[in-house]
């Protein structure tokens, strides 16, 4: 009887190792335990999370330098659900879920071998920009992350067995994608060259249903490009500042720093991935560079173009910063990448897959424990702005006032976005977002509350630029409000630590 049972064990086991049905489920379950601990750890917001928040507050074809896929989609579940912290969490914790197994199906349809696309996917947890970044501060790149999975999963399907579906669904992830972010029309191009590569590709290509795939991802870009075009200028200038911030003027040394941000900021992103795969597959992953197949051709030749139209990049428009966030959606290919050469080189997944297991599943255990120790644990000094205390100052000085606000204005959108996070029936204005701004018949006569704050532990000045809107709205007479100061201590933090909030009423009206 014990003999039986231990057999039936030991034959679970081993249907479960080889099959891996359970990769997805405990992704799932990693997901729901990071959604549970940032719901329940802090009510303040990160940079990228407030950003939602104040965005979200009207609905519009396009935002910033930014496409508004991301922004549409967290203002119609805040529509629906609420605008809480758990709406705005279970969104991007149900994406990152989404990235994972898409990729998890993207590397089952290159690889024969199952063990290998679990270690192409499990993998994702070795890249810190994956496992941290992503996890912590990213939304709009999350989104393209999902976007490319999705995409190279039905160009691979159109390539093997192309369908109308195939077809149309390359066209609605191409649209999706651009919506994204416009990097990734930099994939969308690599891609397309890698399938003029592949033998069948010139012939996928030139399929008529090729002009469906076409009109699709033009049909669901185009209200927004129409936006982009008519705010063309602001749009390039925010993002060639950003990608310009360490020219120096001269063609060539910004060339050279361009080139140095780009592999020097690639090779953190890929570097730690790399050395476990040396460490596991040991020269077996040095050798099998040199091993060549269809689908490792395929995913080669992305990489490759995709890194041709960087440097071009550099060189001609002398872009000189290179942001991990901004390469990660083309570098997340890499494990997907090297599992692909070692299939082409002969390698399995046998003689490592029960031994790389443990370390995903040790990632994650241990990722949600140090993440939320950084917000319980804080050092003196260096405070997260999770520990930092919104609701607080709002609970007080609602209660100081005795009324809400009729609308509060602030400068930046972290400011901005946590406010509406506790005030979420107030418009909450910033310096930041000129395109909201409520004119003062729109606000009414209730008081408006100005807000900014400061983070060295002393008291600050109103920044002009508040005192500017105010007489912009209501003249010069009110421009100059009493001026107060709330010091609050820090979530979790140490006295005396206080987090100083400047504040001031104006009373368009009067009290």
């Amino acid at each position: 009887m014990m003999d039986s049972i231990k057999s039936v064990d030991r034959s679970l086991r081993t249907g479960l190792l080889s099959d891996l049905r359970w990769v997805p489920w405990a992704l799932a379950a990693y997901f729901v335990v990071q959604t549970i601990v940032r719901i329940t750890l802090s009510n303040s917001l990160r940079i990228d999370e407030a950003q939602q928040f104040l965005v979200a507050q009207w609905l519009d074809w396009g935002y910033d330098e930014q496409p508004p896929l991301y922004y549409w989609l967290q203002y119609g579940v805040f529509a629906v659900f609420g605008t809480t912290l758990a709406s705005m969490v279970v969104v991007k914790n149900l994406l990152l879920f989404l990235v994972y197994y898409s990729y998890h199906r993207l590397a089952r349809l290159l690889l024969a071998d199952k063990g290998m696309a679990a270690i192409a996917t499990l993998s994702l947890l070795t890249m810190p920009q994956m496992f941290w970044q992503a996890q912590r501060d990213l939304t709009h790149t999350v989104g393209t992350l999902l976007a490319i999975c999705l995409f190279l999963y039905y160009v691979v399907v159109t390539l093997r067995k192309p369908s109308l579906v195939s077809y149309a669904l390359m066209g609605i992830c191409v649209g999706g994608g651009m919506l994204t972010k416009y990097n990734f029309a930099l994939i969308v191009l690599a891609t397309f060259v890698a399938v003029l590569r592949h033998p069948d590709g010139l012939k996928r290509v030139l399929d008529k249903r090729f002009l469906l795939t076409l009109a699709l991802a033009v049909l669901v870009f185009l209200p927004h490009g129409l936006w982009m075009v008519s705010h063309m200028g602001d749009v390039l200038d925010q993002t060639t500042r950003t990608m310009a911030e360490q020219g120096q003027g001269n063609k060539l040394s910004d060339i050279g720093n361009g080139l140095k941000e780009l592999f020097g900021t690639g090779i953190v992103i890929i570097l730690p991935t790399a050395v476990i795969f040396l460490i596991f597959f040991r020269t077996s992953f040095v050798q099998s560079f040199r091993a060549r197949s269809q689908w490792s051709d395929f995913m080669g030749t992305i990489l490759l173009v995709t890194l041709a139209i960087l440097l071009a990049m550099i060189v001609v428009v002398t872009l000189t910063t290179f942001r991990d966030r901004w390469l990660l959606p083309f570098l997340f290919l890499a494990p997907l990448y090297f599992c692909v050469k070692l299939e082409a080189h002969g390698v399995g997944s046998a003689p490592v897959l029960k031994t790389f297991l443990y370390l995903p599943i040790a990632m994650m255990v241990a990722l949600p424990i140090i993440m939320a120790a950084g917000v319980l644990f804080p050092k003196s000094g260096s405070y997260e702005h999770m520990n930092t205390p919104y609701r607080t100052f709002v609970e007080k000085v609602v209660a100081e006032e005795g009324r809400e606000p009729a609308a509060v204005v602030t400068i930046s959108w972290l400011r901005a976005g946590n406010l509406r996070l506790n005030m979420p029936s107030t418009p909450i204005i910033s310096m930041d977002y000129p395109l909201f701004d409520p004119d003062s018949a729109s606000l009414g006569d209730g008081p408006i509350l100005l807000v900014w704050n400061e983070r060295n532990g002393s008291a600050s000045a109103m920044p002009g630029s508040l005192s500017e809107w105010v007489a912009k709205k209501y003249g010069p007479a009110l421009a100059n409000p009493q001026q107060r100061d709330m010091a609050l201590p820090y979530y979790y933090g140490s006295d005396p630590d206080r987090y100083h909030f400047g504040y001031a009423w104006v009373y368009p009206k009067g009290k």
